[in-house]
Formats: structure tokens, sequence, C-alpha cells
């Protein structure tokens, strides 16, 4: 076996431990934001469910978030013990296996490249993408359905390629477990669906057509189980209510998620894959090195629709995230491949200086990028957790806390203290006694006009707010008193 032939073979298990160590190195527990600390609310809630026969109790997060990714974690924690550390396992695991695929794939569309081409484009364009990165070490559930999201590709395309009929029931079997972790990947693999379908149609495969929807159905229930609701409301999560043509147009955005401005409108923004620094500065380069040819293939063309139909369903959405954009990112190093391989053969050969250069140079700007994308999301992890340790001591036994922002995060550091959030509803009466965690600098703008704003407001005409604490970034501890 060569030697390329083994560092693919044994590539993620390295992958993984390297990211792992960084983890532990940073002292990150992955626990970033108020969706990665729903997600870890979640697994518990599985796991309880499991071993205690305890109910689930419903949230906005279960009607917002889909259950495939908490559920990975609930199972790796009867292996690892840890609930957190379970969940950074899967994002780590995830990270791994996507690059894995990723030169899976490329190999099968991509006969005559030479592996070291496949690893070196691999490692710039994907192991090195900030945004991927980012993606390993967070406890969020967009490097699993990456992972899901290619292994369905892999079968699916090889489905369409080379006739396996098992592959298809594969496919389905990936497909459904990407859709059970990012309701939104159906947009990107419903035309996958239907490619996988007809070919089964015309080559009248009944009985694989008849495991792969078994298998599509089996997966999903899980899903549909813990979210009753899904049934009798298909489309009431918030993705379907708020798309809009018109959001292609727009830059600011204002509905229950408070007021969102952004520095592009949303046409560019789903352009951000090909051009934006935290995906891959240099990949523009390679667009202009593609031909038509590249894309001949049936395979490929089926990769550019459905490329095309999730940067559509993500254009109509009211708001702007870099990471839901990772599965079109990786969609799109598919179709750059054939030109990076031309420059790397060509490159080689006849300009090996400059070739060289532009790798090394890219290798720079990766690591930049990476650590500027990094930074952010460590200091916020630090600032919950600098938070919690300040205020735990001030708190008695069962105290109450309004909050928002931080509250999700924090009922994850401080179990014995009730969170309550300004977000969810106006409140007429805060009980005297009580306490209030809030930045009213920081949310002044975004909430203006909303619950959170508005509950402070009330707060600050009706009660005496004595500070007790004044923590880092602006956030204040007070305890709520009867104005005199």
């Amino acid at each position: 076996m060569t030697s390329n032939a083994w560092l693919i073979r044994f590539s993620p298990l390295f992958l993984f431990t390297l990211l792992l160590l960084l983890a532990i190195g940073l002292q990150f527990n992955g626990l970033y934001g108020q969706d990665a600390h729903e997600y870890l609310r979640q697994s518990r809630a599985f796991f309880d469910c499991w071993t205690q026969g305890m109910p689930i109790q419903h949230t906005l997060g279960n009607a917002e978030f889909s259950s495939g990714y908490p559920i990975a974690g609930a199972i790796l924690r009867f292996i690892v013990g840890d609930p957190i550390f379970a969940l950074q396992v899967v994002s780590c695991l995830s990270f791994a296996l996507s690059a894995w695929l990723l030169e899976r794939i490329i190999g099968m569309l991509s006969h005559g490249s030479r592996a070291d081409s496949r690893l070196l484009f691999i490692l710039l364009g994907l192991v090195l993408s900030p945004v991927f990165v980012r993606s390993g070490l967070v406890v969020m559930s967009d490097g699993l359905g990456l992972a899901l999201t290619l292994a369905a590709f892999f079968f699916g395309l090889r489905w369409v390629e080379q006739q396996r009929g098992s592959d298809t029931v594969w496919a389905a079997l990936f497909m459904a477990l990407a859709v059970s972790v990012r309701i939104g990947l159906a947009g990107m693999l419903f035309p996958l669906t239907l490619l996988v379908g007809w070919y089964l149609l015309v080559r009248q495969q009944w009985a694989w057509m008849t495991l792969a929807l078994l298998a599509g159905i089996a997966v999903l229930l899980p899903h549909f189980i813990y979210h009753s609701d899904l049934i009798s409301r298909p489309f009431q999560h918030s993705m379907f209510q708020h798309w809009s043509p018109v959001n292609f147009i727009q830059r600011s955005f204002s509905n229950e998620n408070g007021l969102s401005q952004y520095a592009f409108p949303n046409v560019l923004y789903i352009a951000f894959p090909l051009l934006h620094p935290y995906f891959c500065l240099t990949l523009p380069g390679l667009l202009l090195l593609s031909k038509k040819t590249d894309i001949i293939l049936p395979a490929k063309k089926a990769i550019l629709v459905c490329l095309g139909a999730y940067l559509l369903l993500l254009g109509g959405l009211p708001h702007q995230n870099l990471r839901f954009l990772l599965p079109a990112y990786g969609l799109l190093l598919l179709l750059v491949f054939p030109a990076w391989d031309r420059l790397y053969a060509y490159g080689l050969h006849f300009f090996r200086r400059l070739t060289l250069s532009v790798i090394v140079m890219t290798v720079l700007l990766q690591f930049i990028f990476c650590y500027r994308m990094v930074m952010p999301t460590l200091g916020r992890n630090h600032l919950e957790q600098s938070i919690a340790r300040e205020i735990h001591p001030m708190l008695p036994l069962n105290a109450s806390v309004f909050s928002f922002d931080l509250d999700i995060a924090l009922q994850s550091y401080l179990p014995d203290v009730q969170f309550v959030n300004l977000w969810i509803q106006r409140y007429e009466v805060f009980p005297i006694g009580s306490f209030v965690l809030f930045n009213e600098p920081a949310l002044r703008v975004q909430w203006a006009g909303q619950n959170p704003m508005l509950n402070w407001g009330f707060l600050v005409e009706n009660y005496t707010l004595e500070v007790l604490k004044n923590l880092p970034e602006g956030w204040v501890l007070y305890e709520i008193k009867q104005r005199e």
C-alpha cells in the first residue's frame, strides 16, 4: 500500500485526534451562544428519557431545532459519560469524516486525479477553512449535517454512475439522517432524492426502491416522535414562515429575532462560499480556470442543481449566517476540483515556483482567518463561563434571575438557578428579591420595541434596581427591590 493510500485511510483518525487536542489545548468545551446550549439541553433530555423515563419537555427549542444532533450526543454519552464532551466529540468526528468523504467523492468523480492532488486540495480548501474548523470545535449541528450530506451524495452519485442497487438504501438513510440534523438540508437533498428515484424508476429497481423508502422513513421516525407537532403542523418552522423572494435584495431584517443589519444583501451573501475569506480566499482563482467540460458528468450536473436549490432557499430567509453556507461550500469544492487538479498538474510542471508560492500563501491566509474566526467564539465561551463563576456565589439557592441572551448559556453552568427569559413574554410583575442580569447598551438597538427592551423599560420605571456586580463586556447583575 502506498504512503498516500495509508494517509487517506488513517486521515479521519488523525484529523479527529488533532482537532480534539486543539480544543483541549484552547480550554474550549464547544459551548458557544444560545444554540449550542439548547443542543446540550435537548441531548440531556433525550438521555434522561432513555435512562430514567423522564418525559421530554417541549419548548421553543424543540420546535426550531432538529433532533438528530442532540440524539447523536445522547447516544455517545453512553460511551464517554460527559454530555458536553459527547457533543463535542460528535462535532470532531464529523469534521474528520467530512474531509474523508469529500476525498472519496472526488476520487469517484475524477478518476484520473492523483491522490496527492486530492489530499492537498482538501487540506487547503476544507480542513483549513475557518468556517469548517469552527464547525468541528463547537457544539453545533453544522459539521454533522455536512458529513451526512456528503455521505448521501457519495452513495447517491455512485448509484447514478455505477448502478449499485444497495447504494440507494444507503443514500436514503443518510439523506434522512441529514434532514433530521438540519431541516434546511432538505432543500439541498430534494433534487438528489428526485434523481435517485428517477433512476430507480427508469431501471425498474422496485425492490431497492421499497427498501430505500423504508430506510428513510425508519430514520425519520425518531424525529417525528420527539417532535409530535410536526405531523399536524409540518410547515410551522420559522424557516418556512419567513421565506420570501423579497429577502434576496434585503440586508436589514426585523422580526421576532430582533433587528438584524448586514453589510450586503442576501443575493451577495449566498455568494460567500466562493468569495468570503472565512471559507477560502483563493477559491475565485480556481473558478477562472474552470471549463464547461468540468460539469459534463450527470453527477456533476446533479451537484450543481442541488447547490442552486440550497442557495435559493438560503437567499429567501431573513437572516445571514456563514455556518448555514457550509454545505454549499462542500458542494462547491466538488465542482472546482478539476480546476485545482489542472493547476496542480500543469502549475508544478511549468510554473513550479509560482505554484508553490500560491500554495504557501493560501496556507498562511487560511491560518490567519482561522484565528480571526475562532477567537470570538472562544471569547464568547469564556465570557459565559466567567459570568457564571462570578454571579454564582452571589445568588441564593433556587434564585430567580430575569435575563436575556446569556440566560440559556448560564442554565448549563448554574442548574440550581432559575433563569426567566425576558424575550418569551411581557411581564407585569417582578418578584421583589429576584435578580436581573442585563446588558442594556448591547441589546438596545437590536431589540428596540420588542419584549427584552420593553420588559427592561418596565423594570426601570416601576422598581429599584440595585447593582450587585458589574460584569465583563457591559453585563450587570441587579437585585429587584420595591420602589420607595
